[in-house]
């Protein structure tokens, strides 16, 4: 009989704790699965049975964050160590190989560093054209010898998410815009145990429905690692209009990353959020300078801004955005608000104090509760109805 067994990394460290984060670990497994797969947990190991087909559902694992390692087994039943070499008698291998033995069940008569050579024996016997090689074999067999009379033989081995269980952290707010590095961003916060919530600053009619439905696929792209998550769509298209008017053009950055961050705050406030996210990257772009973030933090007041992307290369960012499938969504030709309404010469360095001047010319206050008034939530695939609501005062 297969049984695919997965492993958990950073759990395993949280002591008291260790409960919470595996009923949530096992919580997401079982919504990330198909119906009527069943996952337990057993032995510190988390066994998923009654499927059959195994490889829809490791692809169904691997987009679960907490689980580091993921393995097709054969379940064999033993009553002497002859019973698990009897089954490796039939493993048909090429190339070089190894074998590792997890011995869980310290009743096991023979220990791992008299056992694996046997199995190997065994294995070489049925395998001539394969050899050993304990360095950087082409295939790993793994015996994991567990309690009761039961052990997991596996020949190959994919890679989880790692990190921890999605929810365990809390919940943030994620500015999306809809390039490259906000989708992310809010992978980084889903890796740490973060569920994400969306938002998304639209300016009709110079953006259109097309860029809005980008930015919706997105979402629903970082969904499918056991996120949850609305997205609020806010409607910036006044505020832009009103600093273009009132103020200096250098500053329109500027004065509109702050009015984002004062929005996603009153989201984030409203719906008991932990945190904002966001996707900068020192030095990208003239917005993101120190100084400029420097003028971001001093908005919000209430949540902690973070940003997980603040020193990687972009290079680095695009080898992640094509990893978890948003890359190709995200270099649609379909502009954002930021570009609709950026300066030709915005300042790199801007002034606390002379940004804070451009902004008095403006009403702050009541274009924030505007603007706010007038978002539209964006019901996504597997959001759940109990999470989605319009922001209250």
């Amino acid at each position: 009989m297969s049984v695919i067994v997965c492993s958990y990394g950073e759990i395993h460290l949280k002591g008291a704790n260790r409960g919470y984060f595996l009923r949530t670990l096992m919580q997401n497994i079982r919504q990330a699965l198909p119906e009527g797969v069943k996952a337990t947990v057993k032995d510190t190991r988390i066994l998923v049975t009654d499927f059959t087909d195994a490889k829809p559902v490791v692809n169904c694992l691997k987009k679960v964050f907490g689980l580091t390692h993921i393995r097709v087994c054969a379940s064999v039943n033993y009553q002497t160590p002859a019973d698990i070499l009897n089954y490796l008698g039939q493993v048909k291998l090429n190339g070089t190989f190894k074998v590792v033995i997890n011995r869980a069940d310290k009743n096991f008569p023979l220990k791992s560093p008299v056992f694996a050579p046997q199995c190997g024996d065994v294995i070489l016997k049925n395998n001539p054209q394969a050899k050993v090689d304990v360095q950087n074999p082409d295939t790993v067999v793994q015996v994991e010898i567990r309690h009761n009379g039961l052990a997991f033989v596996s020949t190959g081995c994919e890679r989880g998410l790692g990190g921890l269980p999605v929810g365990v952290s809390g919940r943030a707010i994620c500015l999306i815009s809809g390039g490259i590095d906000s989708p992310v961003a809010a992978f980084m916060a889903m890796k740490r145990g973060l569920a994400v919530d969306f938002v998304h600053f639209t300016t009709p009619p110079y953006t259109s429905e097309l860029a809005l439905q980008k930015v919706i696929s997105l979402c629903e792209q970082v969904n499918t690692f056991g996120n949850h998550g609305n997205l609020y769509v806010v409607p910036f298209t006044e505020i832009g209009s009103q600093i273009q008017k009132q103020c200096h053009d250098q500053y329109t950055i500027t004065l509109m990353r702050r009015f984002m961050i004062a929005l996603a705050e009153k989201i984030g406030v409203a719906h008991q959020a932990d945190c904002i996210f966001t996707g900068e990257n020192l030095a990208q772009v003239a917005s993101q300078t120190i100084q400029g973030i420097t003028s971001n933090n001093f908005v919000a007041q209430k949540l902690p801004i973070l940003r997980p992307l603040i020193c990687f290369d972009k290079d680095e960012i695009v080898h992640l955005a094509k990893q978890i499938g948003t890359y190709e969504i995200s270099i649609l030709p379909y502009e954002d608000c930021c570009t609709v309404f950026v300066p030709s010469h915005p300042t790199i360095k801007p002034n606390l104090a002379a940004v804070l001047a451009e902004e008095k010319k403006l009403d702050f206050d009541t274009l924030v509760d505007n603007c706010y008034n007038a978002i539209i939530c964006k019901r996504l695939p597997n959001t759940s109805a109990e999470s989605f609501n319009k922001p209250q005062k």
